[in-house]
């Protein structure tokens, strides 16, 4: 009785219940009760009335509580049941699975931990987790279906990919809303004569002259709608030639498509179309590395061999970065490779290693070949495999006769030092005539490919009569 008249319950203690109301107050708390004993022996057990469905563990009376646990459950209980009686504070709940019996499946409850009575018997509270994990279950469920569904969807993409470009009909997919070209395929390149990066988001009615892009729209879409319509003609922009254009109207997954097939309405104008398409389908297909860069160096577009032995995920990837990265000798095999191709215009064979994206590196031979075109001119780089090559030939500039002759004899006559030095000039000759030679007599490539200044090169070049 406080000095107000009222009674309060003094800290940390409850009002003097009965072992019913106890029991009671328990099961509206929790789902399951234990009453342990210090060995672990489970002395009483409770199970919460308004739990669904309903469970009867009485049967696990007189069994230690370990023994109803999982394998990786019972070292977690062990762990927080010693903390919990080293008196530590603060102690947090802990997750435990027991075990399926006949009534039901594996059981996960999370057990909190109270000190109830003074013969060092322990009280555990528990809350049924069986909702949680149908839930994570779920979850667990929707995602293996989203990572199935991706990969079917990617497997689809893949083979309408390797369909299209395995076909030598000019194939473009137009979204009907908007007339812009969604997707095309090599041959639609070569026939159109733009590539795919200007191709893709551009108005297909763009490339054919005086039509309206709704007036070609519509006529394509009447065209795929009416039988009697065999195909649609349409000049092209770029010099006037007809072409007959195939289309089929269908839909996807949120608007209508067109499917669009072109080929030139004269069939004996088609043979002047073979050696490009040769030579595109070569470029693809081709085992042999081919790159096309610009004179700074810049990739413009590459095969799948290169993609391939740069061991990188899409040819897109590549495209604007320097062809430097891929070199063991970065800008001073650029340098080489550009400056003989602008003297020149061309280089027969140049030894040097790719690097991959992962730093393994792989010997080959470069060829190379400057084209003139109406922007620029740029470099075509089609690459060997020297592998092969490399473990079968022998070096081609060895020390001659005669300068080891030279050497051989300073022994005996002169100290070590000075037959060190005179076999390192013999050496530094046979590097500098290496480098001169690679670089087609190039003297700026040579200097930065041995790390010398052009001043300490020519210097050099006086010294052993090389000018």
């Amino acid at each position: 009785m406080t000095s107000h008249g009222k009674t309060e319950w003094a800290e940390r203690l409850i009002p003097n219940l009965d072992q019913a109301a106890t029991a009671d107050l328990i099961s509206r708390l929790c789902d399951f009760a234990f009453v342990i004993s210090s060995d672990g022996e489970i002395i009483q057990t409770m199970t919460s009335p308004f739990l669904a469905p309903r469970l009867d563990l009485s049967s696990w009376k007189g069994l230690r509580f370990q023994d109803t646990l999982t394998t990786e459950s019972v070292p977690k209980f062990e762990a927080r049941i010693a903390q919990f009686k080293e008196g530590q504070k603060e102690l947090r709940a802990v997750e435990l699975n027991h075990r399926p019996t006949h009534q039901q499946t594996e059981l996960p409850v999370r057990y909190t931990f109270h000190l109830s009575a003074e013969d060092g018997s322990t009280l555990l509270l528990g809350s049924d987790l069986r909702p949680v994990a149908e839930m994570q279950q779920q979850l667990v469920e929707a995602q293996i279906a989203l990572e199935n569904d991706y990969d079917a969807r990617r497997e689809h993409e893949i083979r309408l990919k390797v369909l299209m470009e395995s076909s030598d009909v000019a194939t473009v997919f137009i979204a009907l809303n908007t007339g812009v070209i969604s997707s095309c395929n090599s041959a639609a390149e070569v026939l159109l004569g733009r590539s795919r990066k200007e191709l893709m988001d551009a108005p297909f009615a763009a490339e054919f002259e005086d039509e309206g892009v709704t007036n070609l729209i519509d006529r394509m879409v009447t065209a795929a709608s009416d039988v009697s319509i065999t195909a649609v003609l349409a000049n092209s922009a770029r010099g006037g030639r007809s072409y007959r254009l195939n289309p089929t109207l269908f839909r996807g997954a949120t608007s209508q498509m067109l499917l669009c097939k072109m080929e030139p309405e004269d069939s004996s104008l088609e043979p002047m179309d073979q050696l490009a398409t040769h030579l595109v389908s070569f470029f693809h297909k081709g085992v042999d590395p081919i790159v096309f860069v610009n004179m700074s160096g810049q990739i413009l577009s590459a095969n799948e061999a290169f993609v391939s032995i740069a061991n990188v995920t899409h040819a897109q990837t590549l495209s604007g970065r320097s062809m430097s990265d891929f070199f063991s000798r970065g800008s001073v095999d650029l340098n080489v490779i550009l400056e003989s191709a602008r003297r020149n215009g061309k280089m027969r064979l140049y030894s040097t290693k790719i690097l991959n994206e992962h730093g393994d590196e792989r010997p080959v031979e470069i060829s190379t070949t400057q084209i003139r075109t109406e922007r620029e001119p740029i470099c075509v780089l089609v690459m060997r495999n020297a592998r092969r090559v490399e473990g079968i030939s022998t070096p081609t500039n060895q020390m001659s006769e005669e300068e080891v002759n030279s050497v051989v004899e300073l022994i005996g006559s002169q100290s070590l030092k000075d037959v060190v030095a005179r076999s390192t000039d013999v050496v530094e000759k046979m590097c500098i005539e290496t480098a001169i030679r690679m670089t087609s007599n190039n003297r700026v490539a040579a200097a930065e490919m041995l790390g010398l200044s052009r001043q300490s090169l020519y210097v050099k070049l006086r010294k052993y009569n090389l000018v």
